[in-house]
């Protein structure tokens, strides 16, 4: 696309927006302070067992979340990820349960999980 197409796209999306035709571009999220916003609400709540009741209602909709155009989220995406290292931690821990071992290396545990944290 050349430069003169790219401006007449931009221009037109603009117009668009004015008239009310297209929803106004989102502001980009500081994604290192709501991070750290989850992190401190997270941690200051009192009873976290009841707390944790609610979270595959949450996994459930980030997970099947869609963006505009019907495709899955980076969000989903990494709610995927957290839900599948959960799956595996917990083979990991009772594999070591069926081997009488109570100790492991965090080098072990990383290798039984690492295809997980790289996809």
């Amino acid at each position: 696309m050349t430069a003169r197409e790219k401006k007449a796209r931009a221009e037109f999306k603009k117009l668009m927006q004015e008239k009310g035709v297209i929803p106004p571009d989102k502001p980009k999220m500081n994604r290192k302070k709501f991070v750290e916003s989850a992190e401190e609400e997270w941690n200051s709540q009192k009873d976290m067992y009841g707390l944790m009741a609610f979270l595959p209602e949450a996994l459930g909709l980030v997970l099947h979340d869609k963006d505009r155009n019907g495709r899955v989220t980076l969000e989903a995406v990494g709610v995927a990820r957290m839900m599948k290292l959960a799956v595996r931690l917990r083979t990991f821990y009772e594999e070591l349960k069926k081997e009488g071992r109570t100790t492991y290396k965090v080098k072990e545990q990383y290798e039984y999980i690492e295809d997980i944290l790289k996809a």
